[in-house]
């Protein structure tokens, strides 16, 4: 997998590409200007349930996008944890039983 997404940076920049202004991005993450100004600024994370609008808006894949924001998520949260391997490990063999 490449590189992760810093998602603020990412939709300001997909944003500017396609001259969208907060409002058209911020109405069809359902949420409002402020909140998507703050996303941008990486003030604050952008939510799972933003993620259809994003990927429908600027035809982006759900499932690649959905990782990548799972993936920060982690890492934001868990990153400096010592047993998060083996924290992971262990969910992934236990949720499939």
């Amino acid at each position: 997998m490449e590189k992760p997404i810093e998602f603020g940076s990412y939709i300001h920049g997909l944003r500017k590409e396609k001259k969208y202004s907060l409002k058209i991005v911020a109405d069809k993450l359902g949420i409002d200007i402020s909140l998507l100004s703050k996303i941008e600024n990486g003030e604050r994370q952008l939510q799972s349930h933003m993620l259809n609008g994003l990927s429908e808006l600027f035809d982006l894949d759900y499932k690649e996008i959905q990782i990548q924001l799972l993936n920060q998520k982690i890492k934001n949260e868990f990153g400096n944890e010592p047993y998060i391997h083996e924290a992971l490990l262990l969910y992934l063999t236990k949720k499939d039983k």
